[in-house]
């Protein structure tokens, strides 16, 4: 029996074709001026401005874990649900209640071509487009043909990030490197890790030697050559990690046999090519000038804020530019998390550091324990907290946040609270993306932009990959040591840098930054996939709390003794085939010869 892709993709292949008469509907979603007639391959294929808008479908493949499509992305590993064991569907993933039953859509990783609203959302819709774009671009008479080798190199480049998200999501997949006619026989096999690491790094180099480094700031959002080597950079250091990077599989298996969820072995210099690679990219960025850099005025609030929020800032090299500006499909998410199906966790809010960089600790230590976010006015934590999360006392508005009882966002519920009735449940609110949750100074106002790698990523790999090859001390050749990069990250937001003697070299300096990136990059689709790689369930078995804040005169009282209204399921029934994701049972019963994730 063949070894076949699920009949999803194969069916979307067949969909494809090179013939010029087949015809090819679009629908409203991506057209600026709906047409009210059909259009062919040869007439949308005739005009540049179809050409366009067929890319700006592939662009729109890319996920989004914000707005109105993507808003149960929310539905993270930092934030927990008020829904009880419940699947707060479609990510059943991030609530721990995914199985193989679970329906293809209900994926956090789609491998179904999405039709209807918003079709091309699913990964595998955007690949579809972007093989019909990649056949037909070069008969666009109207064109430039240097456009055409670019618009070609940046559909790679979205091809190659989202056969990195297949990767962190499920192992090794099916390779699909072309279009395939009706009457084809069709036969994917999954590849194994080398090979499937292997093919994105080959589009990756092949589009990082043909992208500019930048684009004006009309085609902002655009894939670089930065994007290419960023997505580069991402896979080989998951690659490099101990789920794949192991002498033993982390769980045996038919795939794990045929190397579809490890290599098959151990190897240090799988960490040197994720050093190479990130290297490779600052090498480039110097070279033209430092065009990437992290958003650093002296502010150190806004200064973060800004990295991940603000477009044209030049710290994100991938993102999401599904919308233009904030519209009225903003208003679903911060919903979402106003009616308690995203609720912050205070596991998250514990991670962040003191002002001085000590590790907070509520129970052994009194003065962390009574002023856990202000002491006489001032900031007690790291700053990043303060943007990631609303704390009582923090700004809200035009007021300071009253998460207290009896407050105007009282953790028990207040309908005429902005943060709603559920959203402070446990004694925290969500800032990040939603910032105050006022719609009407932000619909409009502000461009959109959901980012998937931001520089902080490439310095702490770089970090990390020192510090597996056991060079964490060693300059470079821009005269950084692990320790300097981490601390770049730091500092910008005005965090005291961590030394040698703090975090030797190995476990302690490792541990160190997967910290930084817990509190770094919160809510940005990271934290979940570094528990994965790196094996780390213990990280997910920590109590949940709620915080209950009382106030009695100047005074606070915080009660942590009630547990949050939701534990992940997977806590209680722990097995390490929750490090990847199953493919559907469905899929698989198609009997095209998929062979299932470890366990099952």
């Amino acid at each position: 029996m063949k070894k076949n892709i699920s009949i999803a993709i194969v069916t979307l292949l067949l969909a494809i074709c090179s013939t010029s008469c087949e015809d090819f509907k679009f629908g409203n979603a991506f057209l600026d001026k709906p047409m009210s007639t059909d259009l062919t391959i040869d007439t949308v294929f005739a005009h540049k401005k179809y050409a366009d808008q067929v890319l700006a479908e592939v662009y729109f493949s890319m996920p989004d874990f914000m707005a109105a499509d993507g808003r149960l992305g929310w539905l993270m590993l930092e934030a927990l649900t008020d829904l009880g064991d419940r699947p707060a569907s479609p990510h059943a993933y991030y609530a721990g209640t995914v199985t193989a039953a679970t329906s293809p859509g209900s994926m956090p990783y789609r491998l179904d071509d999405r039709t209807g609203y918003l079709r091309n959302s699913s990964p595998m819709g955007g690949m579809r487009t972007g093989y019909i774009y990649l056949n037909n671009v070069d008969r666009v008479p109207d064109m430039p043909s240097r456009e055409k080798v670019i618009r070609k190199a940046e559909v790679k480049t979205i091809m190659a990030f989202h056969y990195t998200q297949m990767l962190r999501y499920y192992g090794g997949m099916p390779w699909v490197d072309r279009s395939y006619k009706p009457d084809e026989e069709v036969d994917f096999p999954r590849m194994t890790i080398e090979e499937h690491v292997r093919r994105v790094v080959d589009l990756c180099d092949e589009a990082s030697r043909i992208l500019p480094w930048s684009v004006a700031p009309a085609e902002e959002g655009h894939m670089t050559a930065a994007s290419a080597l960023a997505i580069k950079n991402r896979v080989l250091q998951f690659a490099a990690s101990p789920l794949f990077n192991s002498e033993e599989p982390f769980m045996e298996g038919e795939a794990s046999d045929a190397h579809y969820t490890w290599w098959g072995n151990y190897d240090r210099g799988r960490w040197q090519k994720a050093l190479d690679a990130a290297l490779e990219l600052l090498d480039r960025n110097v070279q033209n000038g430092n065009y990437y850099q992290l958003v650093n005025t002296g502010n150190p609030r806004a200064d973060f804020r800004s990295g991940y929020y603000d477009r044209g800032k030049k710290e994100v090299l991938v993102a999401s530019h599904r919308y233009t500006r904030i519209n009225n499909n903003w208003y679903a998410p911060c919903r979402f998390v106003m009616w308690g199906y995203t609720v912050a966790s205070n596991v998250l809010a514990d991670e962040f550091e003191t002002k001085e960089g000590e590790k907070f600790d509520w129970r052994n230590n009194a003065e962390h324990a009574a002023y856990p976010f202000f002491k006489d006015g001032q900031e007690t934590r790291d700053p990043r907290l303060y943007e990631t999360l609303i704390v009582n006392e923090d700004e809200l508005g035009n007021r300071k946040a009253q998460i207290y009882e009896g407050g105007l966002d009282d953790w028990n519920g207040n309908s005429s609270s902005p943060l709603g009735t559920s959203g402070p449940l446990n004694g925290v609110a969500l800032r990040k993306f939603l910032l105050d949750y006022n719609y009407s100074g932000i619909l409009g106002a502000h461009y959109y932009q959901c980012p998937h790698i931001r520089m902080p990523e490439i310095y702490l790999n770089i970090a990390e990959a020192m510090n597996q090859l056991g060079i964490a001390t060693i300059k470079d050749k821009f005269g950084n040591n692990a320790y300097d990069y981490i601390n770049m990250v730091r500092k910008r937001v005005g965090m005291p840098g961590i030394t040698p003697d703090m975090y030797p070299q190995g476990t302690a300096l490792q541990d160190a930054i997967l910290h930084e990136r817990a509190v770094e990059f919160a809510f940005e689709e990271v934290r979940y996939f570094d528990i994965n790689r790196w094996k780390k369930k213990e990280l997910l078995e920590r109590s949940q709390y709620r915080l209950k804040t009382y106030k009695s005169g100047k005074d606070w009282r915080y009660d942590r003794n009630t547990p949050a209204m939701h534990e992940r399921v997977w806590v209680k029934r722990w097995s390490n085939k929750y490090y990847l994701l199953p493919i559907p049972t469905e899929e698989i019963n198609k009997n095209y010869g998929l062979v299932q994730n470890p366990g099952w």
